[in-house]
């Protein structure tokens, strides 16, 4: 824009045209058909200038420059318009899904929440109830133990005299054990010496069997002796029988 306007004084523009084109340019207000409008307007109030020619062959150049830079920055505008009408669109499509997300996320976690403060409520009442069972199970152990305690004194005392009454039969045992040991080794010799007659009894049943064996081989040899005698006998009787008829 600076250089436009030095451009336009180096070819004596008069300073009223100058101040209004300055004007219009930084209000950026009017079209450039509407530009070319208000500079004839202007050029037409003059007065007749020899250089006038001059000029607005100059202004008209210039102000075809300034049409064009005019026209460039529309077009950089309405391509920056046109991003960033793109870029609010996105940005509140991005906004929209965030809010979304961000709704439904909240919705998630308030039913979450709810269903952990629920679940935390149930094991609240469970762990209650367990302690409460706890406290009445405590209060029956110490009221059992205390039965306990007393019965076990009872039994104490029981088992003190019980023990008491043991140690005196033990003691008697004690002395009928020594009586009996006394005893035993009375049988103990008695068996021992009952031993030594029943190993002598078991020799004299020996030697007796001896014997008895012996009397039966005597026995045998007395009868087979006696056998063969008799069959003498009877063979010298024949013999002699003979003798007595041969003589006769």
């Amino acid at each position: 824009m600076q250089s436009s306007e030095t451009k336009v004084k180096s070819f004596r523009v008069s300073e009223e045209v100058t101040e209004h084109i300055q004007r219009l340019m930084q209000e950026r207000q009017l079209t450039t058909n509407q530009l070319f409008e208000e500079f004839i307007q202007l050029a037409d109030k003059q007065s007749p200038d020899p250089l006038i020619d001059e000029e607005n062959s100059v202004l008209e150049t210039t102000l075809n420059q300034i049409a064009s830079l005019f026209q460039e920055r529309a077009l950089r505008l309405e391509k920056q318009q046109k991003e960033t009408q793109r870029m609010t669109i996105q940005y509140a499509e991005t906004i929209r899904e965030l809010e979304d997300s961000v709704v439904k996320e909240s919705e998630e976690l308030h039913r979450e929440y709810e269903a952990k403060v629920m679940q935390h409520q149930e094991e609240l009442e469970q762990f209650q109830q367990q302690l409460d069972q706890l406290h009445t199970n405590k209060q029956n152990l110490l009221n059992t133990l205390e039965l306990e305690k007393q019965s076990a004194k009872e039994e104490l005392k029981v088992h003190k005299k019980t023990i008491f009454d043991l140690e005196g039969t033990i003691r008697k045992l004690e002395e009928s054990q020594t009586q009996l040991n006394r005893q035993n080794q009375s049988l103990m010799d008695t068996v021992d010496e009952l031993k030594s007659k029943t190993r002598r009894s078991d020799q004299l049943e020996e030697e007796n069997q001896k014997l008895h064996l012996e009397v039966q081989l005597l026995r045998r040899e007395k009868e087979t002796l006696e056998k063969s005698m008799s069959e003498q006998i009877e063979l010298a009787v024949l013999r002699e029988r003979n003798k007595s008829l041969d003589k006769s």
